[in-house]
């Protein structure tokens, strides 16, 4: 018992100190790094190969033809559309369009009605472009010469759409046969002022019609410029998509003249902007819209605009026909 009582009071031994990063480094320590050191060490990892987005293909336009040309042709062949940034067109000249646009749609003579999911929009051809070659068209709709500012803008914004139209031409023909080649560059393209009313927003999940697919994609290329933002809706074989879209950007879409030159190639969607008006907007949304298609189609398209008879023209002559009753009604009588 005193043996055992003796050992209870003698002090455990003090333990030794845990090593740190100073002074000199033990042989523990040297172990113990090795262990970290293998077992810290991070795994070889291969990135994924480039992939195609879940939308439509953002270009710049500054990197075309070289670096960007793969990427729009993949997203023309999957989702027979892509997105054009950088693209020069100044947003404020844009927006000094934008206000002025209402005013000139009141000056016109002649309307070309747009379907759009039931009552639709109106444009009005402006400059019709062939191989470089610039002819305003919009002096036979609009009867008088005002707005001169607008239309020095519109200028302006029509030189630079047929610029940007003719890279992505040039771009498109890449490992194309002799046949493609030749129908593209002959086609001519119209450029419209567009007129979207706020009350006849359509629905985005309402389903293309056959019918419809077939008058939205009757071109070769649309480049469609929104004057404000909106949300644009293509319908695409792989199903409907919709992303935003606004001045800072340029959307193309494939119709149904270059799928066919193509041999299928490149998929035709159709598409359209929906906007979202606010309660300090005007009653409409304005777009730029160029129509790039064959030849023969362009002009057939054209002599079918200048054919419409305005509403102005319409109530005249039913207050003729109205008058002509009456005095027939009269003579008879």
């Amino acid at each position: 018992m005193p043996i055992a009582r003796c050992n209870s009071q003698i002090p455990a031994p003090v333990p030794s100190p845990i090593p740190t990063g100073r002074g000199t480094r033990s042989a523990a320590n040297e172990i113990f790094s090795q262990f970290l050191e293998k077992k810290l060490q991070l795994p070889e990892l291969t990135l994924p190969g480039p992939h195609l987005p879940l939308s439509p293909a953002e270009i710049d336009l500054r990197s075309l033809p070289a670096r960007s040309a793969d990427l729009m042709l993949r997203s023309a062949r999957e989702f027979g559309a892509f997105r054009i940034r950088c693209h020069g067109i100044s947003g404020s000249e844009l927006g000094t369009m934008a206000d002025e646009a209402e005013r000139v749609f009141k000056k016109s003579k002649k309307v070309v009605v747009v379907d759009r999911n039931g009552p639709g929009g109106q444009m009005i051809p402006c400059v019709r472009s062939s191989k470089g070659a610039l002819e305003f068209t919009a002096h036979k709709i609009i009867g008088d010469q005002t707005h001169r500012k607008f239309w020095i803008h519109m200028g302006n914004v029509a030189s630079s759409l047929d610029s940007i139209v003719e890279q992505v031409t040039l771009v498109l023909q890449q490992k194309t046969p002799k046949e493609f080649k030749e129908r593209i560059q002959d086609t001519e393209a119209v450029i419209c002022l567009c007129r979207y009313p706020h009350n006849n927003v359509p629905k985005q999940n309402e389903d293309v019609s056959v019918k419809k697919k077939d008058r939205l994609c009757d071109h070769a290329l649309r480049f469609y410029l929104p004057m404000e933002h909106c949300i644009f809706y293509v319908q695409t074989e792989r199903g409907p998509l919709s992303f935003d879209a606004g001045p800072e950007n340029i959307v193309v879409t494939v119709g149904k003249q270059l799928e066919e030159w193509s041999h299928g190639v490149f998929k035709c969607a159709p598409g359209e902007m929906i906007f979202m008006p606010s309660f300090q907007s005007s009653p409409a949304s304005f777009s730029i819209e160029l129509i790039c298609s064959a030849s023969s189609n362009l002009s057939h398209s054209l002599n079918n605009s200048e054919k419409i008879i305005s509403l102005t023209d319409q109530i005249l002559i039913v207050f003729c026909l109205v008058f002509l009753y009456q005095f027939l009604y009269f003579i008879f009588s």
